[in-house]
């Protein structure tokens, strides 16, 4: 059902929501932080909109950048004890390459959240009219909770996403729509399913999931 090229497109978008970023899943390109220890996280996001590849920036809690990472197109990768740095804010570049599943967090990212220390974790997106996703810990933070719910939902959502994703990619065909265009569409529909499910579940377990768009005044 949807086709060979759907299929296709499906199982690449599964395999970058399971690895998007990680503490050790690719290898570890620190940055020389010293080139950006002026850089506010307006400045540094601006910076990640603009590339072509995924870097990962996170700053203390008095906003002073502390670490850098270069990864790929595809993905970025980091030392594993900046999941302990407490109070941090982590943001990450999603580059116009990725945006075929739009900006918003793998469950990669989710987990690297869920496993730190962080406050808050910030993918920051490249699409068209999209700027960033986040995910902020409060006082009610419950990781094993969320991760709990997520690994029981899992399943569930999947199959969700990749039923809305074929169904929409073979409307559009059926409507005449050119085979890149389509799947855009379709991705774009897919991606709606995991914000609607972030969005009624993360405040259950005590973090805030936040989406910004472009004409966004940054105040945070």
């Amino acid at each position: 059902m949807g086709g060979r090229g759907a299929n296709s497109d499906i199982q690449h978008i599964r395999d970058w929501l399971k690895g998007e970023s990680s503490t050790g899943g690719g290898k570890v390109n620190p940055m020389d932080i010293s080139k950006f220890k002026d850089y506010t996280l307006e400045q540094t996001e601006k910076r990640l909109r603009n590339l072509a590849h995924e870097e990962l920036f996170a700053f203390d809690k008095d906003g002073n950048a502390i670490r850098a990472y270069k990864g790929n197109s595809k993905s970025v990768s980091f030392d594993a004890d900046l999941l302990d740095v407490e109070g941090a804010t982590v943001t990450h570049g999603h580059p116009k390459g990725m945006a075929e599943f739009g900006g918003t967090f793998s469950w990669a990212d989710i987990n690297n959240m869920l496993n730190s220390k962080w406050a808050e974790h910030r993918a920051t997106a490249s699409g068209q009219g999209e700027m960033n996703y986040i995910m902020r810990a409060t006082a009610k933070a419950n990781p094993k909770g969320l991760r709990r719910q997520i690994n029981k939902d899992f399943p569930k959502i999947d199959a969700e996403w990749q039923k809305v994703y074929k169904d929409t990619y073979r409307q559009e065909l059926d409507k005449g729509t050119p085979k890149a265009q389509a799947m855009h569409i379709a991705r774009q529909k897919g991606v709606g399913v995991l914000n609607a499910y972030y969005k009624r579940t993360f405040s259950k377990f005590g973090y805030d999931y936040v989406t910004r768009k472009k004409e966004y005044q940054y105040n945070r």
